[in-house]
């Protein structure tokens, strides 16, 4: 199976706009293809990132808003980044810097804050994240370009820990002789957060030189994803020649990173193997479905895949540090619904008919609408429904199919409104009311539940 057209440039479009994820929700928890899924995505976001502009992105987000003062550890952020930038050398001139001829960034950070500023402008290259949090660790998964490595502390020296981190990169295949590697640490000590400063090292050979003449005859990149080490190839060339085909594949990883929505289809260990080899990176809990036991069998199953995984990879590819990945919860969030129907049938909605809105609030669960010769009345969740909109407002219904313009609020919790199109309603469905400021905590009971 192959994903369709759109489907493809979405997930291009996604990376050419910095994306830090993509996300794929049914086609991995009820498709019936998980794994053929996540490998088809993690292949044209790699092959998407061989195409961006990093200079014109790079001076986007940092001049877009010129005007906003930024602090003193974000403008060393964007100036390693900028570095990232600079010191790549097209040394083939061949039009395309290649995987060898790339930079890699590390960051010494104990809360993740100079991590997340360096992702923020989106570099080029790979940010290993030197860090002694397993939090910042875990989060590093779902960030932009960054690849952890735990370390027990960082009480150590700066050269120490960036050494460690060179040894991880070139253990990773992603950092080759010649390269260069901008270290950003602390001005007194190791961490970064607090006083960050930047050095540039090049790895295994002679100072920097002038880059050779850009030539449009071909560029070939190969990208290859961390963990997985599937290789993708992204190759631009009007001439097919030996060297093209016979030059060794020197790689570097994907910075958009996969999220995977986990479900029936790929709740065995079986099966989330194979997501992980075929490049997710996050796995989500969607606690808008099930119950906390069931999740939590869930999150189990993928703590024993992941340590699985993790020491397989270490004795197959020789890895002395355990590869990581992470789990995001979901939650339910803030919604409005509409409410129970009579006998649990629906009503059909005739357009140019009144339709009495009911406010319910937390009682929609119980509450009971229906349809007579007399009226037709419906409850939404919404309890502050009557203060939030006035005559002239839309209530979108079951994802816009049923539009409701009200007319007129009787009282604080009735309001008439005109259907504007004919619909079947059921039961329970989504409700959105466009350029109204709903009044709706941010986290609900369940949520709080949920994250206790």
């Amino acid at each position: 199976p192959l994903p369709t057209r759109g489907e493809m440039t979405d997930v291009a479009n996604a990376v050419f706009d910095g994306t830090d994820a993509t996300m794929l929700s049914g086609e991995t928890a009820n498709g019936a293809f998980p794994a053929s899924a996540v490998r088809h995505m993690a292949s044209i976001a790699s092959e998407a990132e061989v195409a961006v502009d990093y200079y014109d992105q790079f001076k986007f987000l940092r001049y877009c808003h010129s005007w906003e003062s930024i602090s003193a550890a974000e403008s060393v952020a964007a100036s390693v980044v900028k570095s990232s930038i600079d010191l790549q050398e097209d040394k083939d001139g061949n039009g395309v810097v290649d995987a060898n001829e790339g930079t890699v960034i590390v960051v010494v950070s104990s809360s993740g804050a100079q991590a997340d500023l360096i992702s923020k402008y989106r570099p080029p290259c790979p940010i290993v994240v030197v860090t002694d949090s397993k939090q910042v660790a875990r989060h590093a998964a779902g960030r932009y370009g960054q690849r952890p490595l735990l370390v027990d502390s960082l009480k150590g020296s700066a050269q120490n820990l960036a050494g460690r981190a060179i040894s991880f990169a070139k253990e990773g295949g992603f950092l080759h002789a010649g390269m260069h590697v901008v270290v950003c640490h602390g001005a007194s000590e190791a961490c970064a957060d607090a006083h960050p400063t930047a050095a540039v090292t090049t790895l295994e050979a002679a100072a920097s030189s002038p880059q050779a003449p850009m030539r449009l005859r071909r560029a070939t990149t190969t990208y290859q994803d961390f963990h997985a080490r599937n290789f993708v190839s992204c190759q631009r060339n009007v001439t097919l020649d030996l060297e093209l085909i016979s030059e060794p594949d020197l790689t570097m990883p994907r910075a958009a990173k996969i999220v995977c929505t986990m479900g029936p289809k790929c709740w065995d260990t079986a099966t989330i193997s194979k997501l992980l080899d075929a490049g997710m990176n996050v796995a989500r809990l969607n606690f808008s479905h099930g119950n906390h036991e069931g999740h939590k069998a869930v999150l189990d199953t993928l703590r024993t895949a992941y340590v699985a995984k993790a020491a397989e990879m270490q004795q197959s590819l020789g890895l002395k540090t355990k590869p990581t990945w992470s789990v995001l919860l979901d939650t339910k969030g803030p919604e409005i619904r509409t409410a129970m129907l009579r006998d649990h049938k629906a009503i059909e909605i005739e357009a140019g008919q009144t339709v009495i809105v009911e406010a319910v609030g937390a009682a929609y669960t119980s509450f009971e609408g229906y349809k007579t010769d007399e009226e037709t009345r419906i409850g939404l969740s919404y309890d502050k429904l009557c203060k939030s909109v006035k005559p002239g407002s839309v209530i979108l219904i079951a994802d816009g199919t049923l539009s409701l313009k009200v007319e007129e609020i009787i009282n604080d919790r009735e309001l008439r409104a005109l259907a504007l199109n004919p619909k079947s309603l059921g039961e329970r469905k989504n409700c959105n009311l466009p350029g109204v400021k709903v009044d709706i905590p941010v986290l609900t009971e369940k949520d709080i539940d949920d994250l206790v």
